[in-house]
C-alpha cells in the first residue's frame, strides 16, 4: 500500500505550491496516488518554467499547463511508480527519430525512473519524467510536420512560400491520450504522401539498417557492360527482360530468343527510363543499369534526401483527387487523377535571379486568346529605359499604352517625370502575343501563372530556366483538355474549336477549382527503390540542408521578390534620346516572360 500511496504531509506540501488546489484546514486526512503527486508536482513545474520547461516551446508549455488542469493533474505517462507500457512505447518511436529523418538529440526522454530514496523524491522523479515525455511528444510532433523551419519564407528565401502544416498542441495531447497505441500515433503525424515513404525508404537503405530497408529482391544486371539497344543480343538481355517483365519473343517452334533486344524490351526500357526521370532513349547505359540495380548515384546524400523528405511535411496533407503539379529542378508539369499521372509535359521556368516560387494554390479561369498585362517590374526595369531613350519597342512588340481607361501614345509623355506604374501596358492578343493561345490562372500574390508561347525552340534546351517567373508549357492545348474534360466535361474537339474561332480574351471558369502545387524536390524515389536527383538549379536543397543543420547565418537569402516595384525618377531626368532600338532589353522580355 506504501508503494501506492503518500501521507498527507506530502500532499498538503504539494498543494501549497498550488493554490487553486489548496484544501481546507480542517479538512480530512486523506490520501493520493505516487503518480497523481507526480502529475500535480509536474504541473506545478511546469507553470514556473522549471527543470526541463525551461528549455521548452512556449506554446508546448501553456498547452500541457491547460491539459493537466483538466484532468485534474493525473498523470498521462506514469503508471503507480514507474513509466507506464504506454510512455515506453513513445519513447521507444521517439528514439527512432533518425529513421525519420529527423535528430534525435534533439528530444529529451526519461530513462527508468530510480526508486530509491523519500517518496518525495520519487514523486519528483517521476514528475521530472511525466514532464519531460510529454514535451518530447510535442516537439516530435512539430518537427514531424516540418516545424524545424517554422517559416522557410523568411528564413530561407521568399520564393519558399510553404508553411508547416503543425497540429496544434492540444489536440496533439488529446489524441495520444485517446490513441491505443503512442508509437503506431507518433509514425502517423509524418507526411502520408507515397513519396515521403520512398524516401524515407531510399534514406534507411542508403543507411544499410533496419528491417524497414529491407526491399523486394529484384533481378540485377552487371553493374557494367555493352551499350544494350534494339538489335543487340547479350545475357544481360535475358536479365533485362526478367527485371522489366518482358516476356520471350514468340518463335516458330524453336527456343524463343531470350537474349535478342526487340522492339517490346525498348518500349519497356523507355517506359522504366521515364519512370525513373533519365534520359528515355532506349538505350541501356551505365546510368540505366545503375537505375535498375535501385542504387544510390554518389551525388546523393543523406542530407540531399532529408532535405527532400523536410519539403514534404511543408506540403498539403490532402493534394486533391485531380491536381496540376510542377517540379522546377525537372522542368516538367504533371496532371494526376486519383493519384495516377495522366499527363506529363516539359515546362520552362523563372530565370535565376526572376524565379518561379513555390507554393500550393487553385487554378480558377483558363483564358483562350489572351491578353498579356505587363507587371510592375517589367515596366519599370525593362520598358521604362527604352521609352526614356525614345527608342519604338512598344510599337515593333505592339505593346499598347492606356492611362485611366485611355489609349496614350508613348512618345507623347514625358518619361523623366511621368510614373510609368500608373500606366497599363498591355499587348492585345495575336501571333506574336507572348502568352500565346491560352494561359491558366490561379490567382496568388507572386503574380505568376501558366501559359503558351511563341519561343517553342527553348523547350529543346536542358536548363530551361529563361521566363520571369510564370511557367511555358509547351503544349498547353493539351493541358487545357485535360483540366476542362475533368471540370467541364469539353472534348477535345470542343477545346480546338474555341482555339480556331472563340473570342479574344476568352475565360472560361472552371467549375470546380483545380489544386495547383509548384514543389522543389531535387531528389524523387521511384516505384523500384531507386532515386534520380535533379540540379539544386535555385539552392533552395542547399538552404534547407543548412537550416536543418543550425547555420542560419550561412544561408543566403533572396531580395524580397514581393517588395513593391520601386524606380529612382532621377535616373530617367538626364537620359539622352537616341531613338535607337534597345533590342537586347526587349529579347530578355519577349524571349523569356
Amino acid at each position: 500500500m506504501r508503494a501506492r500511496l503518500v501521507a498527507l504531509s506530502i500532499a498538503t506540501s504539494i498543494f501549497s505550491l498550488t493554490p487553486a488546489l489548496a484544501i481546507e484546514p480542517n479538512a480530512p486526512e486523506r490520501l493520493i496516488s505516487v503518480d497523481q503527486a507526480a502529475g500535480i508536482s509536474a504541473r506545478q513545474m511546469l507553470e514556473s518554467g522549471s527543470g526541463v520547461a525551461a528549455r521548452a516551446d512556449k506554446s508546448d508549455r501553456e498547452a500541457l499547463v491547460a491539459f493537466y488542469a483538466a484532468r485534474e493533474s493525473r498523470p498521462l505517462w506514469i503508471d503507480g511508480d514507474h513509466l507506464s507500457l504506454k510512455a515506453q512505447a513513445a519513447i521507444a518511436e521517439i528514439k527512432k527519430a533518425e529513421d525519420w529523418g529527423l535528430d534525435p538529440t534533439e528530444f529529451t526522454l526519461p530513462q527508468t525512473v530510480d526508486q530509491t530514496g523519500s517518496d518525495s523524491e520519487k514523486r519528483d522523479r517521476l514528475a521530472e519524467a511525466e514532464m519531460a515525455l510529454s514535451l518530447a511528444v510535442l516537439k516530435y510532433a512539430r518537427h514531424a510536420r516540418g516545424g524545424r523551419i517554422m517559416d522557410p519564407a523568411g528564413d530561407l528565401s521568399s520564393y519558399l512560400d510553404r508553411k508547416p502544416q503543425l497540429k496544434d498542441p492540444a489536440a496533439v495531447l488529446e489524441e495520444i491520450t485517446a490513441a491505443s497505441e503512442a508509437d503506431a500515433y507518433l509514425r502517423g503525424l509524418h507526411p502520408q504522401h507515397p513519396q515521403f515513404a520512398k524516401l524515407r525508404a531510399a534514406l534507411l537503405k542508403m543507411r544499410g539498417g533496419g528491417a524497414e530497408a529491407e526491399e523486394e529482391k529484384i533481378v540485377r544486371l552487371p553493374s557494367e557492360g555493352p551499350l544494350l539497344s534494339v538489335g543487340k543480343r547479350h545475357p544481360d538481355v535475358a536479365l533485362l527482360r526478367q527485371r522489366l517483365e518482358v516476356p520471350p519473343p514468340t518463335g516458330d517452334g524453336e527456343e524463343p530468343p531470350t537474349e535478342l533486344f526487340d522492339k517490346d524490351v525498348e518500349d519497356a526500357v523507355v517506359a522504366f527510363q521515364r519512370e525513373a526521370g533519365i534520359s528515355a532513349d532506349g538505350v541501356v547505359g551505365s546510368g540505366t543499369r545503375a537505375a535498375l540495380n535501385g542504387d544510390t548515384p554518389a551525388e546523393i546524400t543523406e542530407a540531399a534526401i532529408i532535405a527532400n523528405m523536410e519539403q514534404w511535411r511543408w506540403m498539403p496533407e490532402d493534394l486533391g483527387r485531380f491536381y496540376v503539379t510542377v517540379n522546377l529542378p525537372e522542368y516538367t508539369i504533371r496532371v494526376v487523377r486519383d493519384g495516377d499521372v495522366i499527363h506529363s509535359e516539359r515546362v520552362i521556368i523563372g530565370e535565376i535571379a526572376k524565379q518561379t516560387p513555390i507554393f500550393s494554390d487553385e487554378m480558377e479561369t483558363v483564358v483562350f486568346h489572351p491578353f498579356w498585362g505587363v507587371p510592375n517590374s517589367i515596366k519599370v526595369n525593362e520598358i521604362l529605359p527604352s521609352l526614356a531613350r525614345g527608342g519604338n519597342a512598344m510599337s515593333r512588340h505592339n505593346l499598347r499604352l492606356q492611362y485611366n481607361g485611355r489609349d496614350v501614345d508613348p512618345n507623347s509623355v514625358d518619361w523623366s517625370q511621368a510614373d510609368i506604374r500608373r500606366f497599363h501596358v498591355y499587348q492585345p492578343p495575336g501571333g506574336g502575343n507572348v502568352l500565346g493561345q491560352v494561359k491558366f490562372l490561379f490567382p496568388n500574390h507572386h503574380q505568376v501563372y501558366m501559359h503558351d508561347t511563341p519561343t517553342k525552340n527553348l523547350f529543346n534546351s536542358t536548363q530551361r530556366t529563361f521566363s520571369h517567373g510564370c511557367m511555358r508549357i509547351r503544349d498547353p492545348l493539351k493541358l487545357a483538355g485535360f483540366i476542362l474534360a475533368e471540370d467541364n466535361g469539353w472534348d477535345e474537339a470542343k477545346v480546338q474549336s474555341i482555339v480556331r474561332g472563340g473570342p479574344q480574351n476568352n475565360h472560361v471558369s472552371l467549375e470546380k477549382k483545380t489544386p495547383v502545387h509548384m514543389t522543389y524536390f531535387t531528389v524523387v524515389a521511384n516505384d523500384d527503390g531507386s532515386v534520380h536527383a535533379f540540379k539544386d538549379i535555385y539552392g533552395h536543397e542547399k538552404r534547407i540542408k543548412l537550416a536543418l543543420a543550425g547555420k542560419f547565418d550561412q544561408i543566403a537569402r533572396h531580395r524580397d521578390h514581393l517588395a513593391p516595384v520601386t524606380y529612382d525618377r532621377a535616373k530617367y531626368a538626364g537620359m539622352k534620346k537616341s531613338y535607337e532600338p534597345v533590342t537586347d532589353i526587349f529579347k530578355a522580355v519577349f524571349g523569356g516572360f
